[in-house]
């Protein structure tokens, strides 16, 4: 198993150590992982590619590297996001990015990298057009302590791992205004309706979205102590900026959040969490005019 690095000092790390020097530097990596620099080394005679890029940097990436991909190999990809500038479903950012038929895969569900990494039992969903390598990719991937389901539902693995995101920075700012749970409960369980209502708007299966990639994905990001959008959450509630927050990690809910408003508007659909939440993240609401923007809504039935 070959490690595509672009630093060369982690990949050297990686290397002697057998250690990843950037994340999780902790636990150690099995022997038979390697790490290189030279991504046309990394893709010799490769039967899987498992790409674990930011959604924002992915399809550049796969434009400027296209030539060196093998085109008849799967892609499997572990990001979850919606791409802002086309406004596009990650998956369709990429073959635009490839300009050609590809088989592509998406990798999703609850799934903490340091808990994997501990052995701690995790199940989680892979999803691509052809049934075939979903199953591929359930073969090579499950383990004692990873268990794979499969689905061919690519649109709605993708949006429910994507629009999750920044329903969970909501749970981090509802967590950071020291409100109860009564608020929590509440917030979570609209935020498991919209989720489902959107993504099947947008074409993904309601069975999809309640499953492992959709609301179990939802669960863990909203309430777990290493979701980097729950704590972005908390962080804006604690008086830190945004730019300054993104500065120090990845979150992928910051710019989902107002691709899924875009996605509600096209669809004639309300969403007020989604709108909540990108109100705050773009400035337009503080926390407080959130909660009297939600509370004060057109009274309605469940």
């Amino acid at each position: 198993m070959v490690l595509y690095c672009r630093d060369p000092d982690q990949a050297a790390y990686i290397n002697e150590k057998h250690a990843n020097s950037k994340y999780l530097s902790q636990f150690t990596l099995p022997d038979n992982i390697t790490a290189t620099t030279d991504l046309a080394e990394a893709l010799a005679n490769t039967d899987l590619i498992v790409h674990a890029l930011p959604c924002q940097m992915s399809p550049n990436f796969f434009a400027a590297n296209k030539d060196l991909i093998p085109p008849n190999v799967c892609i499997c990809s572990t990001a979850k996001g919606l791409y802002v500038e086309t406004k596009q479903l990650l998956g369709d950012a990429i073959m635009a990015a490839l300009g050609r038929p590809q088989p592509l895969a998406f990798l999703s569900g609850p799934s903490f990298a340091a808990e994997i990494m501990k052995g701690d039992p995790t199940v989680v969903v892979v999803a691509s057009k052809t049934l075939y390598h979903a199953v591929n990719i359930q073969k090579i991937m499950s383990s004692a302590c990873m268990r794979i389901y499969v689905s061919q539902d690519i649109v709605g693995v993708q949006l429910g791992g994507a629009l999750k995101n920044p329903l969970a920075i909501g749970a981090g700012l509802i967590e950071g205004m020291g409100l109860g749970i009564n608020t929590m409960s509440a917030y979570v369980t609209r935020s498991c309706a919209e989720l489902q209502t959107l993504a099947v708007a947008m074409g993904g299966d309601r069975k999809t979205i309640g499953g492992l990639s959709g609301i179990g994905d939802l669960m863990l990001t909203a309430f777990g102590s290493l979701s980097r959008n729950r704590t972005c959450g908390m962080r804006l509630c604690k008086g830190e900026t945004l730019e300054d927050i993104l500065k120090s990690c990845t979150v992928e809910g910051v710019p989902t959040a107002s691709v899924a408003v875009y996605y509600a508007d096209a669809c004639g659909m309300e969403c007020p969490l989604f709108r909540a939440v990108d109100g705050i993240l773009s400035g337009k609401m503080t926390p407080e005019e959130c909660k009297h923007y939600l509370m004060s809504r057109k009274l309605g039935k469940e």
